[in-house]
């Protein structure tokens, strides 16, 4: 078999894979278990407006009348408008984020393949870039950054591209300003890669200075057309929104930056930090071993790692102009994944596709993917456990009928915020208990301080069904 064949179908799997575990995540449940996820219904609320003949400004308010996640609620209408119209379950849209998860390795490896990466380079990207756990778990949640981070991995392959013409260039921009208008958050990567465009253009002036225009049209100028349209349709200013909601981003602490950026990703990805880690220092070692194009890519990687490090770091640690949370770290792990198939390439550029050595490398990234995700995988929220304590209970009356339901009660069975309850429980008997979803530590990097995760931490939070005792 040819090497492109033997790394396609390689990919075929890896993707089948990757949409069979999200798909486990997503139908074990999870959804509106974070606060945020209540967008959602934004778009579920402007069918009802326009279906109960509101109006189609009544309905368009209800989505675009605040700038906070805007391109989400507006892509949500979509499967706003499925569920209404068919089982009505929550599973479809999360369904739908499940697959923009997936699109987001896909995009991967087109990035690579247009860098000027080889079939064995962009297989690996995509390998690393589905063992990413950060990339992973939030695929069960009705959350807008797997759908913001693929406008952003959108605007990075255009931003790649050989020979970019300007339309090219106004192109990135446009996918950068939808990225940033789908979670604001995602700024950065976007600066990163409309750099990028610009910078490879270098030593061409004329080509520099075209790229930097096209992309600050496109980018500008779509965020001006957006905010007319939302002016004109609703009175309603978007840049005051902005500046409106720019305020509240403010939970947890300004000078954890540093902390919460290295411990999320060590705590989320555990043995894939590993690899991502080494994968910088190998690089570099084959720098002044390759050919220029191959060391600009490589280098092009690293440089968008340090830059997403930095911007992070600095604008919390030093600006504190936001506070990091392991929602922005996630921003990094596509180009981890770039820079390990980068790196991987170089390794086994010599031999004969996914031969023995390369099939053990291959395993071992299997099995730090497995320990990072697991945790995920095993996660029960309060939502099914109350169901499969429901069952349990009317099972268990049935061989106790004397036992009143009073008897029967939950602990912990919600969304611990801000403050985990130390309150002491009356004499009992633990019937059913799991671990709560806040006792993995990755999910207490989404606005917790210090204070708040050590507190959680040293508290009994196990969600627990209890029989009091008489």
């Amino acid at each position: 078999m040819r090497p492109e064949r033997t790394y396609a179908w390689s990919l075929a799997v890896v993707l089948v894979v990757a949409l069979v575990l999200r798909l486990a995540i997503v139908f074990h449940g999870g959804q509106f278990f974070w606060g945020d996820e209540s967008r959602y219904l934004t778009a579920e609320n402007a069918w009802k407006q326009w279906e109960n003949g509101a109006g189609l400004r009544a309905g368009l308010r209800e989505v675009m009348g605040s700038a906070d996640h805007l391109g989400f609620k507006v892509m949500m209408l979509g499967p706003a408008w499925v569920q209404r119209h068919t089982t009505g379950s929550y599973l479809i849209p999360s369904v739908l984020v499940s697959l923009f998860s997936l699109l987001n390795i896909v995009w991967v490896w087109l990035i690579a393949r247009r860098a000027g990466g080889s079939d064995r380079e962009a297989f690996w990207a995509a390998a690393a870039m589905a063992g990413a756990a950060s990339m992973f778990y939030w695929a069960r949640h009705l959350m807008p950054y797997d759908l913001a981070l693929c406008w952003a991995l959108g605007c990075l392959y255009v931003a790649v591209k050989p020979l970019a013409k300007l339309r090219d260039s106004v192109l990135a921009g446009t996918l950068g300003c939808f990225a940033f208008v789908t979670y604001n958050g995602y700024w950065a990567i976007v600066a990163c890669a409309l750099i990028a465009h610009v910078l490879l253009a270098w030593p061409n002036r004329r080509a520099f200075l075209l790229r930097a225009a096209g992309g600050l049209a496109g980018l500008v100028g779509s965020f001006v057309v957006i905010g007319e349209t939302v002016r004109h349709l609703l009175d309603v200013s978007l840049i005051a929104s902005y500046r409106d909601f720019a305020e509240t981003i403010n939970q947890g602490e300004f000078h954890e930056g540093a902390l919460v950026f290295f411990d999320y990703l060590w705590r989320t990805e555990r043995g894939t930090a590993l690899l991502w880690g080494a994968a910088i220092p190998a690089a570099a070692w084959w720098f002044r071993r390759v050919d220029h194009p191959t060391c600009r890519r490589g280098i092009l990687w690293i440089a968008a790692i340090v830059a997403l490090t930095g911007i992070l770091v600095v604008g919390a640690n030093v600006l504190e102009k936001f506070v990091v949370y392991g929602r922005l770290v996630r921003q990094v792990a596509p180009f981890c994944a770039l820079l390990v198939g980068w790196t991987v390439a170089r390794i086994f550029q010599d031999l004969p596709p996914l031969r023995t050595r390369e099939c053990a490398a291959l395993a071992v990234l299997v099995v730090c993917a497995g320990w990072s995700m697991a945790t995920p995988l095993r996660q029960e929220f309060p939502a099914t456990f109350h169901h499969r304590a429901m069952v349990w209970v009317d099972d268990y009356r049935k061989v106790h009928p004397e036992l009143r339901r009073e008897k029967f009660q939950h602990l912990h069975l919600g969304f611990i915020w801000p403050e985990a309850d130390r309150t002491a429980q009356p004499p009992h008997e633990i019937l059913l208990e799991h671990p709560h979803p806040l006792a993995w530590r990755p999910y207490l990097y989404e606005g917790f301080s210090r204070a708040q995760r050590d507190q959680i931490e040293g508290t009994d939070i196990r969600m627990r069904l209890i029989l009091l005792k008489d």
